[in-house]
This record gives C-alpha cells, sequence and structure tokens, in this order.
C-alpha cells in the first residue's frame, strides 16, 4: 500500500471513530506511522484529507454492491443479502479499516455531517446512489421476464423503495435504542418478496 492510500485508510479509521472535529492531523499521523510533513505533502488540510477518506469509503461500498450483483443472480438473493448487509455494517467498516472499534452509530452521524458540510460528497453519495438504484431496475426487470416478480410493479418506483427503506432504517437504528438488524432487514426482506413475488400468486 502506498503512502496515500496508508494515511487514506487511517485516517477513515479515526475520523469514524473519532468523528470529523474530534479528529486532528496529529491523530492520522500517530495511526498512520507517517509524520504530519507526508500527511501534508498529499493533503492541504484535514478538509482534504477528509474528503478523501470518504471517496475510498464510497468506493468500498461500490465494490461490495458490484459484487452482490455479481455474485447473486437471482433477485431473491439480491434482496436478501442487500438487506442483510444491514446488520454487517459494522463488520465491513471493520474489514475496511482494519478495526473492530468502529461504532455504526458513529458512521451515520459522520456521514450525515458530511453530507451537509461537503457538497461534493453529497454530489458523489448520489451517484453511487443512482448507480446502484439502476442495478436494482436492471435485476427487477430480469426478474419480470423470468416471471419472478409481478409484471405490473414498477421497477424504477421498486428499486427506490427499496433503497430508501434500507436507509431509513439505518437512520432509525440510531434514533431507536435496542433495535435488531438482523432480525429486521430478514423480516423487511421476507415481507418485500411476499409482495412482489409470483411464487404465491
Amino acid at each position: 500500500m502506498d503512502s496515500k492510500s496508508k494515511i487514506t485508510k487511517s485516517a477513515l479509521k479515526v475520523f469514524l471513530i473519532k468523528g470529523y472535529d474530534a479528529t486532528s492531523m496529529n491523530d492520522v499521523a500517530k495511526e498512520s506511522q507517517v509524520s504530519k510533513g507526508g500527511i501534508y505533502h498529499h493533503f492541504k488540510n484535514k478538509e482534504e484529507l477528509f474528503v478523501e477518506a470518504i471517496d475510498y469509503l464510497f468506493n468500498k461500498f461500490e465494490e461490495l454492491e458490484k459484487k452482490i450483483y455479481t455474485e447473486f443472480k437471482d433477485v431473491k438473493k439480491i434482496l436478501q443479502a442487500y438487506y442483510g448487509s444491514l446488520s454487517n455494517m459494522s463488520q465491513i467498516l471493520a474489514s475496511m479499516t482494519g478495526s473492530e472499534n468502529i461504532d455504526i452509530d458513529n458512521f451515520y452521524m459522520l456521514m450525515t455531517f458530511a453530507f451537509i458540510k461537503f457538497p461534493q460528497i453529497r454530489e458523489k453519495h448520489g451517484e453511487l446512489y443512482l448507480k446502484n438504484q439502476n442495478m436494482l431496475v436492471q435485476a427487477f426487470r430480469q426478474a419480470q421476464e423470468l416471471g419472478k416478480i409481478k409484471d405490473n410493479i414498477d421497477c424504477e418506483t421498486l428499486a427506490f423503495m427499496i433503497n430508501a427503506l434500507a436507509e431509513g432504517t439505518m437512520i432509525y437504528h440510531i434514533m431507536a435504542s435496542g433495535l435488531d438488524l438482523k432480525t429486521k432487514g430478514e423480516k423487511i426482506y421476507k415481507n418485500l418478496w411476499k409482495i412482489i413475488s409470483t411464487e404465491n400468486s
């Protein structure tokens, strides 16, 4: 791993654990074992480093989404994996950062902050959201052609609903203590499948 990538990954870990405001360049230097001078060689300030760290995070999420659509050709399994990933977010972030100390609530609060303070991050998230939605639409249309889901369903609206429901569930998780994401994600997937599937028609 080159020096810039090492700094970026380390910075993401620190931002996720401590939050943006509480993170200093000294923290990143300590975590990455790269001098502050070395960090400033690649990034002019904390803001630029933060944007790069979130961009790295989004790229990893995009890789994960592509993997889901590649590995699971069947739309039912795609939905199951998609909602199953809600409860696996802590493990996903741990894998990305190499830390088991990532609090999922901190992640969502950090992302909310990022969307408000940095328009370029919000724009990038919007681009990834559209890519994911288009992959869902394609999967649903193929499932309709195969007779697996009802042919009177608007695939674009369905894809939007599924994304909105997933993100809304994660936001609700921050506000409602004790919400079991694994159980809730499985129930959401099963209920959605009952609604759109032709299995019980």
